[in-house]
């Protein structure tokens, strides 16, 4: 692959850097790009890469700077501020997007954008890492084995993680939204944190709140399953106590009290160091459900989603790299099987007989 194959643009994010690592070990170096050059300079100068800086506001300069490129990789969260601008731009400019967002709007731009893409035979591809990769995978496979299935749910579950900067700022702005939930097809608002559930299954137990994950909107693409839910592991007592926690997402709809604390993670957060991702315990549990009550439902052990992220991202990108998509938008399951899965799999913990 020549340089000007591929960008990354928001490379100077902590999951952007885990991902170019990747990269570079394949043989594949990337032109670097976002809004900050003097971080970009340093980043060119550690990994030996080309960068461009660009305003996603600025058609002409963003066109300029995609100028002989075939893929880019957008990391640069909440995806909703940058989605929009760099897809649109892959349009005019016949390049291939993927991303690494768990955002319902981003997601749905992607397939909305489907049939554009087709027209400039362009791949759209959002969502090569943790979000969502195992779970879309995971609800694919459920779905072939029960293909009346009617409801599905999904939940993952972290144990021992460490959020990083980007990833809070991303989760700060949907905990400020709405939730939502898939039913009859259609997404519906629902409250974050509506939705309780706790069980267990042989050695694996989950006590969970539901959030607006990408998969309540991706999974009804990989799918066509009517109703979805996503669920979140927390610890009991938060979930018992979960009014005091819904209080507390009422007071981040507050613009002053968002600002603050988004001013406080930006200036104090940071990533886990590769020690404690690999120490981290990753868990990703499906279920689905026909009209007659016949349940099927499968818990599996993953990596962590900091690494599945990296990984995940650039085997998605080298796939798309070398032509292996028609061109349209795809989930990751539609894009490469629910197989796809395996190989970010640690072991089964639990699967139907």
């Amino acid at each position: 692959m020549s340089n000007n194959n591929l960008m990354v643009y928001g490379a100077n994010g902590y999951s952007a850097q885990l991902i170019i690592e990747e990269l570079l070990l394949r043989n594949l170096k990337p032109i670097l790009s976002g809004r900050n050059e003097s971080a970009l300079k340093k980043l060119s100068h550690k990994y030996d890469c080309e960068y461009r800086a660009v305003d996603l506001y600025d058609n002409e300069k963003l066109d300029s700077a995609l100028n002989g490129v075939h893929t880019v990789l957008n990391c640069a969260g909440p995806f909703k501020f940058t989605a929009k601008e760099i897809m649109e731009a892959c349009l005019r400019c016949k390049c291939n997007y993927l991303d690494i967002t768990g955002e319902i709007p981003a997601m749905y731009l992607a397939f909305y954008l489907n049939q554009k893409a087709k027209e400039k035979g362009v791949v759209f591809l959002p969502s090569v890492g943790f979000d969502i990769i195992p779970t879309d995978c995971l609800a694919k496979r459920l779905s072939e084995q029960m293909p009346d299935a009617t409801h599905l749910k999904l939940g993952f579950s972290n144990k021992g993680g460490k959020i990083s900067r980007g990833t809070w700022l991303t989760t700060l702005e949907f905990l400020g939204g709405t939730g939502r939930i898939r039913r009859d097809g259609k997404l519906i608002e629902s409250n974050i944190g509506e939705y309780t559930i706790d069980f267990k299954i042989k050695n694996f137990s989950f006590c969970g709140l539901s959030i607006p994950w990408g998969d309540v909107y991706s999974s009804y693409q990989s799918t066509k399953i009517p109703n979805v839910e996503v669920y979140i592991a927390l610890p009991r007592i938060i979930v018992k106590s979960k009014s005091l926690l819904l209080f507390f997402l009422k007071i981040l709809k507050v613009r002053l009290i968002k600002n603050i604390v988004s001013f406080f993670m930006k200036k104090t957060l940071t990533g886990p160091n590769k020690s404690k991702r690999d120490s981290t315990e990753t868990y990703v549990w499906g279920r689905v459900e026909n009209s007659q009550g016949k349940m099927i439902e499968e818990v599996y052990q993953v990596m962590e989603g900091y690494n599945l992220t990296a990984i995940g991202a650039a085997e998605s990108v080298e796939r798309v790299l070398n032509n292996t998509l028609k061109p349209g938008t795809y989930t990751p399951s539609l894009a490469f099987g629910s197989d796809y899965i395996d190989q970010f799999v640690i072991k089964a913990i639990y699967k139907e007989s």
